[in-house]
């Protein structure tokens, strides 16, 4: 059986769901050889190849198994394939048990077909509280079934679960004969498409962490804007509204960096929470019990980049796309970073 990885350049969560008669990663990924390949699973066991050998020498990919691997070129410009193809033996779902221990677990979506969370992780027995997250997506299940902004997985995929169970439980698969190929597309739904920031390539970096959002104006929900996570002045996600709630997903590594939170009103970039910082694997907030944001507190309290501020900064553009190549000393819109600025001249 041939099963098509599609992988970006820099981090990809991914996990086979064949059984490759070779399983040295020179044989699994040939294609793969010509580049600089980092690979590493929940155990920290490390695997590289640097463009042309393979280390350590005994190294095995394992199917069913979740890995984080991070694929750089090793000239510029090198143009990734559309596919990776990986040839092995199916692998027999029945025969191929999941185990989740309490806390958070890497896993591997072995079926070879998109199904729904609710199809493919129904014989976990989930409970109210476990929560699971792609690299872009994080659904929570509740009273309701799975609630959030990822909807199914997809073949080749790796995943995060995070159990609320006391005890280590087992799982399976249900067979994928009998589930319907759906379009990866319901992975991301119109409404998550952002349009006012620019947040950094996918895979950027190793890890998440993940927050449920509910804008507030007063006691009115806010379901029309949309929300950022910035670190260092790197934009490391973005979002819009599900279902009135922001589903925001933080790309990062290891701890301790502030977050700044931002959003976009009537044309003008503002902060609206710089409390947080950076946690890996950390969430903040659920579908039931949101972490709360009320505009109306915030904007008063909101000031706003003012045109003598960050003078040595030269990433700035009209919004036609010519490049001024400092702050602007005129007050109006501007692009910053990738965002829409106000420029307000300081009284």
């Amino acid at each position: 059986m041939e099963q098509n990885l599609k992988l970006n350049q820099n981090w990809n969560w991914v996990a086979l769901g064949v059984r490759p008669a070779n399983q040295h990663p020179a044989a699994v990924f040939p294609l793969l050889t010509p580049w600089k390949v980092f690979i590493k699973d929940k155990a920290s066991t490390m695997i590289f190849s640097n463009g042309n050998n393979w280390m350590p020498e005994n190294a095995q990919i394992l199917a069913a198994t979740m890995y984080k691997m991070k694929i750089s070129p090793v000239v510029e410009g090198q143009q990734m394939p559309e596919q990776v193809p990986v040839t092995g033996e199916q692998l027999k779902l029945s025969e191929t048990p999941v185990t989740l221990t309490p806390g958070w677990n890497w896993i591997g979506y072995t079926p070879l077909t998109t199904m729904t969370l609710g199809q493919a992780l129904a014989a976990a027995n989930p409970q109210v509280g476990d929560c699971v997250k792609s690299q872009h997506g994080i659904a929570f299940y509740s009273l309701n079934g799975w609630e959030g902004s990822l909807e199914v997985m997809e073949s080749g995929h790796g995943y995060m679960y995070n159990s609320t169970a006391s005890e280590e439980k087992l799982f399976v698969y249900p067979n994928q004969n009998t589930q319907s190929n759906r379009s990866s597309r319901s992975n991301l739904r119109v409404s998550d498409e952002v349009r006012v920031f620019a947040p950094l390539a996918m895979g950027s970096y190793p890890d998440n962490m993940s927050m449920v959002i509910a804008l507030k104006d007063g006691e009115q929900s806010v379901d029309t804007c949309e929300v950022a996570a910035y670190i260092g002045g790197d934009c490391r996600g973005a979002t819009r509204a599900n279902d009135g709630l922001y589903y925001l997903i933080i790309a990062g590594e290891g701890s301790g960096h502030p977050i700044e939170l931002r959003t976009c009103i009537n044309g003008e970039t503002v902060v609206i929470d710089n409390t947080l910082t950076y946690i890996s694997d950390v969430n903040i907030g659920t579908p039931w019990q949101p972490y709360v944001i009320d505009l109306s507190k915030v904007l008063t309290g909101i000031s706003t980049i003012a045109a003598d501020d960050d003078e040595n900064d030269s990433d700035w553009w009209t919004l036609q796309g010519f490049k001024i190549g400092r702050k602007p000393s005129q007050p109006g819109v501007y692009i910053h970073h990738g965002n829409k600025v106000v420029i307000k001249r300081v009284k």
